[in-house]
């Protein structure tokens, strides 16, 4: 039995001043397996939010010192780097938000 099913079939027992019935001890340990179980699954869910976000955030700094990088070698291809630049950005932008949708299932 988990801490937080013991606790609380505990608690009952203070309360009540008699020993739990079986079948709320029962109902009481699933209660705090589907909570538990969906904790775990969030926890999961906001680590990879995170790691598709890093990771977002790695190659937007990299696609802008290659875009600064660009400029100084041929200021003339600005409004282009420009262009690949936020389209990249965009796009990632977009796969970390549907990372974060797809986690709200």
């Amino acid at each position: 039995m988990s801490n937080l099913a013991r606790r609380f079939s505990d608690a009952l027992d203070s309360v009540s001043g008699n020993q739990v019935p079986a079948r709320v001890e029962r109902a009481t340990r699933y209660e705090v397996a589907v909570v538990q179980g969906r904790a775990i699954v969030q926890a999961a869910r906001t680590q990879a939010v995170e790691y598709v976000a890093h990771s977002a955030l790695r190659a937007v700094e990299g696609l802008t010192d290659m875009e600064a990088l660009a400029l100084t070698r041929n200021p003339l291809g600005e409004a282009r780097y420009k262009a690949i630049v936020d389209t990249a950005t965009a796009n990632l932008a977009r796969i970390v938000a549907e990372t974060g949708r797809d986690g709200c299932r």
